[in-house]
């Protein structure tokens, strides 16, 4: 048997919602016992056309000895081999063949290059008409590197085949890079991907024809076999699933390892049977590529930056811990790096700050690699909202106008927005909400910023003010997505908590600066406190840290009263 070294026992740098697929998977379906949506859907269904045209323009791009660029292009294969195989396309096969490839050049900076282009072109001739295409969460969000399922397969010591099997969607990628590490290394592996199905405690997984076959030559050869993807989560049901189904093809339970990001409890799994079904498999984790990177820094994840940058005298403002992303602040105190994303996502969120820094609203932010972006440490102050002033409501419209002209979005609105407000407001008011959904409808569609509180700005040493965490999350798998800026506006409106006279003029400053009149403030306010309302409701359910309920609690009823506050004002004005 192969001996899968065990590592020793160390913090894992990744976040609970990137160990926890599964639970995230519950609550985004509101199975977990409350009955919210947070958390939008960000898989996109494309042409094939158009999502191989994305591949080749890649692929046009790499250069093997570029790590950014065989990243990017590795991501975005992973992406492409996913969706043909969920799809059952005939082109995946090819797919899977440009992952290897890219992987291999991933793993040990080499790649046959002329053959990567001849593949891409095959698919280009015969794509489907549509896909469905998955954005991997943990590339995206969560700080899982390709590069940690490379190094976890530095210290197998074995003189006989391996047999990978990656669990759709990330575990595509992830099987690709893990077999690159191994053939590097001169041990044959061969890997296939599969898509459990059925509920996220009790998923099923089943070995197709094709698949079959490969275990049945695989075991031949006197392969083991090595389970791979992200998690285990809550349940631990995937994995099981798949182990299983290769124990219903004829593979030994002793023959069958489980690779994944986090040291598994069993006792702690909640799919049934799960301390024994465990049990019959060998498992292991791999460590964190981009936490041992940020060793030596301080982690400003879970909650510490509040601690080392707010006035310890006011109330914190709550989050969720487990969604918490990676951050770091240097040892040096110059910079500030935080994951945002591997492959074209992460580099949209940059150029965006980017954009916001020339203008003079962000700070300045270069590519760190492996889907960090370091910012350059702004030493100043954050605000309070006792610091609301013209001077600040002036900052607010002005940066408001620029989004709404710098960060147009043309996609095509799916609804799910306006059902989000709908159905959050009929969970909080006990009753159907009476607005036609066209009432929130956008006119303009911008990536808004979705982080307008006052500890949001940063009142520099030099007196500016400067907008941090404005990147990301207004495209991210939180609502609201692309919407109108009115998003922005009333997000203001709210965290700041502003009277009458404070919101008049923040509009009318607006308007002045952007020469768009924001005419439904009051419904974009009703709908943004419906779903902070609804996030914190979630929150409180969903976490585990018992000391940040009390603060998830305070803003939930913070954001509940601006909701029956806005339903007075809408009931007055006849809207409602």
């Amino acid at each position: 048997m192969t001996n899968w070294t065990a590592e020793p026992t160390q913090a894992c740098a990744l976040t609970w919602s990137s160990c926890n697929p599964e639970m995230l998977q519950l609550i985004k379906a509101g199975m977990a016992g409350v009955n919210r949506i947070v958390f939008r859907q960000t898989a996109e269904t494309v042409s094939g056309q158009k999502l191989v045209r994305r591949l080749l323009n890649a692929i046009s791009k790499f250069n093997r000895f570029d790590p950014e660029s065989v990243l990017d292009a590795l991501v975005l294969a992973g992406e492409v081999e996913c969706a043909l195989s969920d799809a059952g396309w005939g082109s995946a096969g090819k797919a899977a063949e440009i992952t290897d490839l890219l992987s291999l050049a991933f793993v040990a900076g080499h790649c046959d290059e002329a053959k990567l282009k001849a593949l891409v072109h095959e698919l280009t001739s015969h794509p489907p008409e549509a896909v469905r295409v998955s954005h991997p969460e943990g590339f995206t969000y969560y700080a899982l590197h390709p590069g940690d399922f490379a190094d976890g397969m530095a210290d197998v010591d074995c003189g006989f085949p391996v047999a990978i099997v990656g669990i759709r969607s990330v575990g595509t990628t992830l099987s690709a890079v893990a077999c690159a590490a191994l053939r590097r290394r001169g041990i044959r592996a061969s890997r296939i991907t599969v898509r459990p199905a059925g509920h996220p405690y009790d998923r099923t997984a089943e070995l197709n024809d094709g698949q079959r076959d490969w275990v049945r030559n695989e075991q031949r050869d006197g392969s083991s076999f090595v389970v791979v993807d992200e998690g285990p989560g809550l349940s631990g049901s995937s994995f099981l699933s798949v182990a299983e189904s290769l124990m219903r093809a004829g593979v030994g339970a002793e023959s069958i390892t489980l690779l994944g990001t986090r040291d598994v409890d069993p006792g702690q799994l909640c799919a049934s049977n799960a301390v024994s079904r465990w049990k019959n498999f060998s498992s292991r984790r791999v460590s964190s590529r981009i936490s041992g990177r940020f060793q030596h820094s301080t982690s400003l994840s879970g909650g510490v930056w509040r601690k080392l940058f707010l006035d310890q005298r006011a109330d914190p403002p709550a989050y969720w811990p487990e969604m918490d992303g990676a951050k770091y602040w240097s040892a040096d105190r110059r910079n500030v790096f935080k994951f945002e994303g591997v492959g074209e996502l992460g580099s949209r969120i940059r150029q965006r700050s980017r954009i916001l820094h020339e203008a003079g609203f962000g700070a300045r932010v270069d590519d760190a690699g492996d889907g960090m972006s370091c910012y350059e440490f702004v030493a100043g102050r954050p605000l309070h909202c006792s610091d609301l002033s013209t001077f600040v409501l002036d900052r607010i419209a002005e940066y408001c106008a620029f989004r709404a002209h710098e960060f147009s979005h043309r996609g095509v609105a799916d609804g799910q927005f306006e059902e989000m407000v709908r159905f959050n407001l009929s969970q909080e008011l006990g009753r159907d909400w009476p607005v036609g959904a066209e009432s929130l409808r956008p006119d303009h569609r911008v990536i808004a910023d979705g982080r307008m509180a006052p500890h949001e700005w940063i009142r520099s040493q030099h007196g500016r003010l400067i907008k941090v965490d404005a990147s990301q999350h207004g495209d991210d798998h939180l609502f609201p997505g692309p919407t109108d800026i009115q998003w922005d506006l009333a997000g203001a409106i709210v965290d700041w908590n502003m009277d009458a006279d404070a919101e008049q003029y923040l509009l009318i400053r607006f308007r002045a600066k952007s020469g768009i009149m924001p005419n439904r403030m009051r419904l974009f306010s009703m709908a943004y406190s419906a779903f902070r309302a609804s996030y914190c409701k979630m929150a409180l359910m969903a976490t585990g840290v018992e000391s940040e309920k009390p603060n998830l609690e305070r803003e939930y009823r913070f954001y509940r009263a601006k909701i029956d506050d806005s339903v007075r004002q809408l009931e007055a004005a006849g809207v409602i």
